[in-house]
This record gives structure tokens, sequence and C-alpha cells, in this order.
């Protein structure tokens, strides 16, 4: 299968954790900033690193992205440069654009230029700091829709030393097991021999009934 590739757009803090995550699973990843120093911090963990103005329209065209699965567009809160870099992805024929925003209004306006998904990082922050607190062991959610989501769940103490397939995850707990992120390494496609060690985190896909039973574990 071929890997997924994606540009990312502005390396602040927002940028910059997602090209690296994104990195980490496996994808090819060229970030692209006009500030050399950010591009220097992440250079050794992603694929491509550009120093150029992405709100110009022929750097865009000459990145050779044309044919990349997403674009990632954190320019903090230069609406303006958002609204600009999304226009110019969307005519190029990006398939999907993510865009960062600090309000609704900005959301609203990003949507209607070409945004495909408009995040807002604060507001997420501090729903997963709810499930945290509400849920102890989750770290991480990702929402899928109002009903399934990708979470991040320590591995239950007897859960350590067995197989997935010991486990047999799915049929007991409807849930699915997509990765497992050790203290070491991320594994992002774990085969039903793998045994689980202390200290792992499982990356787990279900309906969020079937997410929360995890914890009482």
């Amino acid at each position: 299968m071929a890997r997924k590739e994606f540009v990312v757009i502005g390396v602040g803090e927002f940028g910059t954790n997602v090209a690296i995550t994104l990195a980490e699973f496996g994808a090819v990843v060229m970030a692209v900033d006009k500030e050399e120093k950010a591009l220097e911090l992440i250079a050794d963990q992603v694929t491509y690193t550009i120093c150029a103005d992405a709100s110009n329209p022929e750097v865009l065209k000459t990145l050779g992205i044309r044919n990349y699965d997403g674009a990632i567009v954190g320019m903090g809160h230069d609406l303006e440069t958002s609204v600009l870099i999304t226009m110019q992805l969307k005519e190029i024929g990006m398939p999907y654009i993510m865009v960062k925003a600090a309000t609704e209004l900005e959301g609203r306006i990003l949507h209607k230029v070409g945004a495909d998904k408009v995040i807002f990082p604060d507001r997420e922050t501090g729903i997963r700091v709810a499930n945290q607190i509400m849920n102890g062991n989750y770290f991480e959610v990702i929402e899928l829709s109002d009903s399934y989501s990708i979470v991040e769940v320590d591995a239950p103490e007897s859960w350590i030393g067995k197989t997935l397939q010991e486990l047999n995850i799915r049929a007991k707990y409807n849930l699915n097991v997509i990765g497992i992120r050790s203290l070491d390494e991320m594994n992002p496609a774990p085969g039903a021999n793998d045994i689980l060690k202390e200290g792992d985190l499982l990356i787990v896909l279900g309906h969020n009934n079937d997410l929360k039973k995890i914890t009482k574990l």
C-alpha cells in the first residue's frame, strides 16, 4: 500500500505537532514555512522541508503537491493568509484541506473558500483535557463522528504479556486496535501475534459507548 502524503503549511506549535505525528505514522510529510529556523527544528523528523511563502500563488504550484492526499494549514491567527492558501490549494486540486481557525466566524469563512475540515485547537484541547479528567487513562481522542472515535488508552495490566489474538478484543469488546505506541516506537499496523508490553498505549477505534468500557479495566 502506498504511503500517505501530506503537506503541512505553517510549522508553529500546532503545525509542528501535526507534521511530526503524521511522519511517525509513516506518512510522507512536506513541511512548508517562511521561517528557516522553524523548519530546522523538525527537518530530521519529516520527509521534506521547504522555506517559502505559501501565500504566494506561484509557490504552491511549484511544490508538486497536486497528487498529495491532503494539506493541513496551521497559520496561527492570520485569517487572511489562511484564506489565500486555502483558495490556492483548492484551485490546484488538493483533495482534502484541513485548516486551523481561532473562532467560529473564521471557520465559516474558511469552509466557504474551500476547507474540507476546520479545527479549533483551543476548543479541542479543552475537550481532550475533560476526557482525561473524566476517563483517567484516555490520552488522545479523535472524534470521527458523534458516535465513533479513535483514542489512545493504556494497555490494561491484565493484558500485559498477551497477544492481540489471545485477547480477541474485537469480539469481546467490539473494538479495533489500529496501532500500538510503545516506549521506543510506533506500530501503526499491529498483527495478531504482537505481544503487549508494560507501558504500551493502544490506539483503538470504536463506538464511544464501547470505548468507555475499557476504562473499567
